[in-house]
C-alpha cells in the first residue's frame, strides 16, 4: 500500500468562539491514508473567553493577533499554513464524514491545473436543517497552498485562486444561528459591515433602498428561492434577512444624514 504523501493545513479564524470551536476542530478526522500530516491553525483575535485554550487542548497551533477585518485575518492565517493544501473553515462549521471521504478519494489524483474545490454548506438554523431559501450556496474552502488568497471586502469576503476549480458533491455542516440572540447580534454586526460596502449609487438612493430592499429580500428568499417550503423557519429566516437589509440602510441614514451638523439638535440650539 502506497504511503501518504500529501499534507493538509486547516485554518480557522476565531473571536469568542468557545461554544463552537470544539465541535469544529473535533470534526477534523482524516484517516491518515492520504495525508501524512494534518495541522490545525487557529488565529484568534484576542478572545475574551476560553477559545484559545480549548483550541490548544485539541492540538491546534494557536496564534493571537488583533482583529483587522475578515479578509486580512484570513490571509494572515493562510500565511501560517505549511500544508500542500489548505482548508479554510469557520468555527461554526463542521466537517462531515462524507466530505472527508470525498476529499481523501479525490485529492491524490487532483489534476495539476485545479487549485481549489468548491463545497456546499448545509445550514442549521434555529434547530432545523434548511433546504430552501437560497442557503446552500457553494463556497471555495479548499485551495492549494500559495495558489490563492482571501478578498478583503468588508463583508462576504471569500477565497480566490489562480487556477481552475471543481465542485465537490458533499457538504460541510454550518451551524449559522443557534438562537434569536445570535440572529440579532449578527444582524447588528454584519449590517454595519454591509453599510461600508455599499456603492455610491446605493448611497445616493438610500431612501428607495430603505423601503424597497427589505421587501425585495423577503420576496426573493421566501417566494423565489422557495423558503416557504421550510415552514415557519423559512418565514423567520426571510424576515431576519429582510431586517438585515433594513438595518443596513437605517445605519446609512443615521451616519450620512442624521449626523450632519445641520441636522443635529445642537446646531439649532441657542448659545448658553
Amino acid at each position: 500500500m502506497p504511503q501518504p504523501n500529501l499534507t493538509l493545513s486547516v485554518a480557522v479564524i476565531t473571536l469568542n468562539e468557545e461554544r463552537r470551536i470544539g465541535r469544529c476542530l473535533q470534526s477534523i478526522r482524516f484517516s491518515g491514508r492520504v495525508f501524512r500530516n494534518v495541522e490545525m491553525i487557529v488565529v484568534d483575535a484576542e478572545s475574551r473567553d476560553h477559545t484559545a485554550a480549548i483550541a490548544r487542548q485539541l492540538g491546534a497551533k494557536v496564534f493571537i493577533r488583533p482583529w483587522k477585518g475578515f479578509g486580512d485575518q484570513r490571509n494572515w492565517a493562510l500565511q501560517q499554513c505549511t500544508g500542500d493544501w489548505i482548508l479554510a473553515i469557520d468555527a461554526d462549521e463542521e466537517l462531515t464524514p462524507e466530505w472527508i471521504a470525498e476529499i481523501e478519494r479525490k485529492l491524490p489524483d487532483m489534476p495539476s491545473h485545479v487549485d481549489g474545490c468548491w463545497t456546499m454548506m448545509r445550514d442549521y438554523y434555529l434547530g432545523k436543517w434548511m433546504r430552501h431559501g437560497g442557503w446552500s450556496t457553494p463556497k471555495l474552502r479548499l485551495i492549494r497552498n500559495h495558489a490563492g488568497y482571501c478578498t478583503t471586502t468588508p463583508v462576504h469576503e471569500g477565497l480566490r485562486v489562480k487556477g481552475g476549480t471543481i465542485q465537490l458533491d458533499s457538504a460541510i455542516n454550518h451551524y449559522s444561528y443557534e438562537s434569536t440572540r445570535d440572529c440579532l447580534d449578527k444582524a447588528d454586526r454584519y449590517s454595519s459591515l454591509t453599510m461600508l460596502a455599499l456603492s455610491s449609487r446605493q448611497r445616493r438612493s438610500w431612501k428607495w433602498h430603505l423601503v424597497a430592499a427589505p421587501l425585495f429580500e423577503f420576496f426573493q428568499m421566501y417566494v423565489v428561492r422557495r423558503g416557504i417550503l421550510d415552514g415557519w423557519h423559512g418565514f423567520v429566516a426571510a424576515g431576519m434577512s429582510a431586517f438585515h437589509q433594513f438595518l443596513t440602510y437605517v445605519k446609512l441614514w443615521e451616519k450620512e444624514v442624521l449626523m450632519r451638523p445641520e441636522n443635529s439638535e445642537e446646531a439649532g440650539a441657542p448659545a448658553p
